[in-house]
């Protein structure tokens, strides 16, 4: 116990020594010498110019740190919008023995009230794009151990399309930076566009493995949709995946399983693909059972009233897909709605929806708008399914029928 006491006392006396000479180094080390250094290479390293706006100072909390004020990076020449970066403060980290040596090492970096803005000119120039030739700064990266984002925003215009995104509350946590090493990646904000009345918060965590070839492992994304058709307390939705990767030599993407929420719909499968001119997937998919009246309506799209009150109560699926270009092909196709069991496949090829299913019953009387004297006639939407463009038939084993049984009912779509 007495060993144990001396090493308790050694150690709390050398943290105390440390906190003495860093409180002091705080005083004694101008740290406006390091001005004209970093303004010259963020400049060499980017090609655009960097001003630091005000003091900088040297702290000691949260940790050994150099604080500015306002700093900005501009955009390249050409560009309505001057300024390709602000930030109102910035702490960036530092090693302590480097420092006393006169070296700048940096530890960590803090980016507080971060204002991007990411424009696409209508003749496709992107002020995100940097120089080429400012190259010797811009090298592999040195090792942080940590880089955060606070109340942030960005946003992105592209005059080419019109697409306005704006992300706002924007938080983002990376580190540590190191070659080689897995990187922990979590981030959240709240993206909008002026064209549209809805939103999304999103929250991302996931740990990303740069290669070749790409890994991200233990990935989930996650949020709300909210405000017009999602009013009220906004709809949950998340996506994860244990394990994705990419590889970029041959644009093949793997994601050997994920899962897929909406509300309270839940959908497992398994994907793999290849990115390119003419991209390419397939994979298996499956749906638990869930509310068809209640997902739809969640996503703000309302079913039509009907006779049986239970109509539309349960939904659930399972399929192979395959994508090719612009082709589909959705085989082989279980759905089971309610009391009805449909198989068969599903395609989409030129625009044309080409399908072919085999029911084994159905009752058609309860899907029937309810006998309301108030309530319009029903009209069948025969141009919204010309729209469509849609051939095939359903065939059903048995349908009812205000209580007239038939047998070998096929109704068929066709141009």
């Amino acid at each position: 116990m007495r060993v144990l006491k001396w090493v308790v006392i050694g150690a709390g006396g050398l943290l105390a020594l440390l906190v003495i000479a860093a409180l002091i180094l705080t005083q004694l080390v101008d740290p406006n010498r390091y001005r004209g250094p970093i303004e010259r290479q963020v400049t060499a390293a980017t090609g655009r110019a960097f001003r630091l706006q005000g003091d900088i100072d040297l702290t000691f909390f949260p940790w050994l740190s150099l604080t500015t004020g306002p700093a900005a990076l501009s955009s390249p020449p050409g560009f309505p919008e001057p300024q390709f970066l602000h930030w109102r403060e910035a702490h960036v980290g530092v090693r302590l023995l480097p420092l006393l040596r006169g070296e700048l090492v940096v530890d960590r970096v803090r980016l507080v009230g971060l204002e991007a803005r990411l424009l696409r000119a209508a003749d496709g120039r992107v002020n995100w794009a940097f120089e080429s030739g400012a190259t010797d700064a811009r090298g592999t990266l040195p090792d942080i151990e940590g880089i955060e984002l606070r109340d942030s925003q960005l946003n992105y215009e592209d005059a080419t399309s019109g697409t306005r995104l704006r992300l706002d509350d924007l938080r983002l946590d990376l580190g540590p930076v190191r070659t080689g090493a897995p990187l922990r990646v979590e981030a959240a904000a709240t993206v909008s566009s002026p064209t549209v009345p809805e939103r999304a918060s999103v929250s991302i965590a996931t740990v990303v493995t740069l290669g070749p070839p790409l890994l991200l492992a233990n990935t989930e994304v996650s949020g709300k949709l909210l405000g017009g058709r999602f009013a009220g307390g906004g709809i949950p939705w998340r996506f994860a995946a244990p394990s994705l990767r990419y590889e970029p030599a041959s644009g093949v993407v793997a994601a050997p399983a994920w899962e897929l929420g909406f509300n309270e719909a839940r959908m497992r499968g398994a994907t793999t693909g290849a990115l390119g001119d003419a991209p390419r997937a397939s994979g298996t998919l499956s749906l638990a059972p869930v509310s068809l009246r209640g997902t739809l309506a969640a996503a703000g799209i309302e079913l039509p009233p009907a006779r049986d009150p239970d109509a539309y109560k349960t939904v659930k699926l399972s399929a192979g897909f395959r994508v090719s270009g612009q082709s589909l092909q959705i085989e082989p196709l279980e759905i089971v709605l309610d009391d009805t069991r449909l198989t068969g496949r599903v395609t989409h090829d030129e625009g044309v929806i080409r399908f072919s299913l085999q029911g084994d019953r159905m009752d058609l009387g309860r899907y029937l708008k309810p006998e309301d004297v108030e309530s319009e006639p029903f009209v069948f939407p025969t141009a919204a399914l010309k729209a469509l463009r849609a051939e095939g038939t359903l065939d059903i084993d048995e349908a009812t029928l205000e209580g007239v049984k038939m047998r070998g009912v096929r109704l068929s779509a066709g141009p």
